[in-house]
């Protein structure tokens, strides 16, 4: 086996992250400027054959509800150049992977201004570690009891979601899916420790916006009408599910 370069492509700069050999642990490279496909190809390329990698592994930024946007098409559009250079490339769902980052580089007690440096890299390390990760899991001897029961609880962990809160703590919420209402994006979050023993569980509406760097947050809903009113229009959008699977009996 060969190492593995893992990337987080970003508008401005782009994370690189590497396996070992043995294609076990992903660490932190470096971070390129994003100035165009030529440059980044050919700084990628460079940092493969130091490495002896033919395989790239990119983040694929998925919107919410797991379909590909504009962010999602940029992506491909550099990684078809990669391809045409002769690597390979495979896609991560690298969904609030940046704040998974940062939850990481918080914990670590790093903050400000070396964070912001470090993040991008740290990201393409998340990237590359979960690809690694499924890549053993699934090659793997297992028994077809053991796989149901990965399979069950793969599942039920791909819904648990990261979040860092305003004072730098990182959250665990159950991710129970996402919408557009006026132009905006939010996302449906709901305490996974909610044993769900009361006929209804408790959950949050977050917004999907973008801080001064670009980077991709998520905001509490400061006006309770409008709230209020966001709630309304997603339980509409369950009572349409609900009408359609009807229909479908």
């Amino acid at each position: 086996m060969s190492a593995v370069i893992g990337l987080d492509i970003g508008d401005r700069r782009i994370g690189v992250a590497v396996s070992d050999a043995q294609r076990l642990i992903a660490t932190p490279l470096e971070v390129i400027p994003n100035t165009g496909w030529g440059p980044v190809v050919r700084r990628v390329c460079a940092l493969c054959a130091e490495r002896g990698a033919t395989e790239v592994v990119s983040g694929l930024p998925l919107n919410m509800d797991g379909s590909r946007g504009f962010q999602a098409e940029k992506v491909q559009n550099l990684c078809a150049q990669l391809e045409k250079a002769g690597l390979t490339v495979y896609y991560q769902d690298e969904r609030l992977t940046t704040v998974a980052a940062e939850g990481a580089l918080l914990s670590g007690g790093v903050h400000g201004r070396d964070r912001r440096q470090l993040v991008d890299k740290v990201a393409a390390a998340v990237i590359l570690q979960t690809w690694l990760d499924r890549q053993q899991a699934e090659s793997a001897p297992r028994s077809s009891r053991d796989e149901e029961e990965e399979q069950a609880m793969s599942e039920e962990m791909d819904n648990i979601v990261e979040l860092v809160d305003e004072d730098g703590n990182t959250v665990q919420l159950e991710l129970i899916g996402g919408f557009e209402y006026k132009g905006s994006h939010y996302i449906v979050v709901t305490d996974p420790e909610d044993d769900g023993d009361d006929e209804e569980v408790a959950v949050d509406i977050l917004e999907v916006t973008q801080d001064e760097n670009g980077e991709e947050i998520y905001a509490t809903i400061e006006d309770e009408a409008f709230e209020e009113e966001v709630f309304q229009y997603f339980l509409s959008l369950d009572d349409e599910e609900d009408e359609e699977g009807s229909d479908a009996e």
